[in-house]
């Protein structure tokens, strides 16, 4: 177990099995990443991508190996306790925003603060603040329906950073945007990175999104390869 890294993955595996085969998705995993640090996963469609960002995210479980998140076994922890790990440390960016239609953006936004337990007047306030900081202190009282693309996928960045998350895990945060709105999304989620020291790990198959990360690794055969 080595404190010094937040996320530390050894000899992860993953195996789906059927009656008729056994389908092998990661092999032998490794990989570490340090507090403030960057990180992008490339690789094809079905590579094993967004498994891989699942079992980071206790979302899922592998079939063999150790995820360490700040020295703690992630395989030890209760369902209660990675409930309150992805809650409180974790924050989850999709290619697919997943906001609420019948609320307001500063509603969708404040919502995992009130799931968390905080107080009405609490959620707000920091969504208030977190909408300031990626552009969107205009919108808030705006229904979600009513934003562009790129405003919903930074809506969502929102709502991941809403109780200060150590980690972001992001799957494919530009896949269903336009160029500009591409870039836009990219150099918010880099520069949140450097004003709030969150870490974040980027599945992605934006090129130029994951050059931009200190480090980049590429998916292939299930098996993960520095670039």
């Amino acid at each position: 177990m080595n404190e010094q890294f937040l996320l530390d993955v050894r000899q992860l595996s993953k195996e789906v099995h059927s009656a008729a085969e056994r389908l092998v998705i990661l092999k032998r995993i490794e990989f570490t990443l340090g507090s403030g640090e960057t990180a992008a996963i490339i690789g094809a469609s079905g590579s094993g991508k967004s498994t891989l960002l699942h079992i980071l995210g206790t979302l899922d479980q592998p079939t063999s190996g150790m995820v360490f998140f700040s020295g703690r076994d992630m395989a030890t922890l209760s369902r209660a306790e990675k409930d309150r790990l992805r809650g409180e440390s974790i924050g989850f960016v999709f290619q697919f925003h997943h906001l609420l239609p019948e609320f307001t953006t500063l509603e969708n936004v404040a919502m995992p603060g009130l799931i968390a337990g905080r107080s009405h007047a609490w959620a707000r306030q920091e969504a208030a603040s977190v909408l300031e900081m990626v552009g969107l202190a205009d919108r808030g009282r705006h229904r979600v329906t009513t934003l562009s693309g790129g405003e919903r996928q930074r809506a969502a960045i929102a709502r991941a950073l809403l109780l200060r998350p150590r980690l972001i895990l992001a799957d494919e945060p530009t896949g269903n945007l336009d160029e500009e709105a591409g870039e836009v999304v990219g150099r918010l989620l880099l520069e949140l990175n450097q004003t709030l020291g969150t870490s974040l790990v980027v599945v992605t198959h934006n090129r130029d999104l994951a050059q931009a990360m200190r480090y980049r690794y590429e998916l292939r055969g299930g098996e993960l390869f520095s670039l």
